[in-house]
């Protein structure tokens, strides 16, 4: 049965709190949109926020708007290796000297050495391998941000939720979840014991263009609670709060 709540846990959970998921940006830099796509697309399924960028105009307006950005520049095959030393340039100026991976044929080895000399950490050969690539990316996350990444683990019991990528344990046994699931179960470790609004869940998980309704945010939750087994037996249990949200507990 689910749960009623009084009005007054209303007054101390507004509908209206966002909770942040994010606080790292991966910047695709790369001219060719297939090309980006294909470099974005892998590091997103595994729970990495990326941003494209085209232009090194607009790069530089983003960096410039957004100081002490945190994050790793990736430049694709559109980005070619006479531009590719102004584009770390700009990282320097605007954000500092965060890390810099290259995706470029190997056979290019002057070009990949002169990119090194710049600022270059490291480099991932073409065509594009998905799980190199989300290595090679978290590789350098936990080298440039051991503070962030350790901060990003969450242990609760038997369950552990990690980022840079996305990552989900259960007594040391691999969860396969998608990114939302992901951050929806993180969302409520994170806030045990605290209900949750569906409007709070839907605003956090789901970005304001995709206007999910209150059905989508009960099917996710019920995967979530399939997936992770949050039963009494496993110690936590993911409740329903009648007529406001939902509710995660310790069995």
């Amino acid at each position: 049965m689910p749960a009623k709540i009084g009005c007054h846990v209303r007054f101390f959970f507004p509908k209206y709190v966002i909770f942040p998921l994010f606080f790292m940006k991966i910047f695709v830099a790369d001219a060719d949109i297939p090309s980006a796509s294909r470099l974005e697309r892998p590091l997103t399924m595994a729970g990495f926020d990326c941003e494209k960028f085209a232009s090194q105009k607009v790069f530089s307006d983003f960096l410039l708007h957004h100081p002490g950005s945190k994050g790793v520049l990736i430049t694709g095959a559109g980005i070619s290796d006479e531009v590719r030393p102004v584009w770390i340039g700009q990282l320097y100026e605007f954000a500092g000297p965060l890390p810099v991976l290259v995706a470029a044929d190997a056979e290019k080895r002057d070009a990949i050495a002169s990119s090194r000399r710049i600022g270059m950490q490291d480099y991932i050969c073409l065509p594009i391998r998905p799980r190199e690539l989300v290595t090679r990316v978290s590789l350098l996350v936990r080298q440039a941000y051991p503070d962030d990444y350790d901060a990003s683990v969450l242990v609760n019991g038997p369950y552990v939720f990690s980022r840079f990528p996305n990552r989900a344990l259960f007594a040391g046994k691999e969860i396969v979840l998608t990114v939302k699931e992901f951050n929806l179960a993180r969302l409520f470790f994170e806030h045990i014991g605290q209900p949750l609004s569906r409007l709070t869940i839907r605003e956090t998980i789901w970005s304001s263009s995709e206007n999910e309704s209150g059905r989508t945010v009960d099917t996710h939750v019920s995967r979530v609670r399939n997936k992770l087994g949050l039963t009494e037996g496993n110690g936590y249990v993911l409740q329903q709060v009648y007529g406001y949200g939902y509710c995660l507990v310790q069995g």
